[in-house]
């Protein structure tokens, strides 16, 4: 099970896209402008697919700890 959380700069969960795809799978969302998407680790969902009541209580109860909103530019090293 994977579990996708689309966020914002201050770290508010905006949705989760949950995932039920065979290992190997490689999936990346796009965002709206504006957001951020990340996968979420050490999840305790189940294999099942979760209900939807359940995502929309996860994302309206929890934040993402650490959103990465800022990045600094290096010049590579030749």
């Amino acid at each position: 099970m994977r579990l996708f959380a689309h966020y914002d700069e201050t770290g508010r969960i905006h949705s989760l896209t949950c995932f039920n795809a065979p290992h190997g799978v490689s999936l990346m969302p796009t965002p709206r402008p504006g957001e951020f998407v990340s996968e979420v680790e050490d999840h305790n969902l189940a294999d099942s697919m979760p209900s939807e009541k359940m995502l929309r209580d996860i994302a309206s109860n929890h934040t993402i700890a650490a959103p990465t909103t800022r990045c600094k530019l290096t010049k590579k090293r030749q």
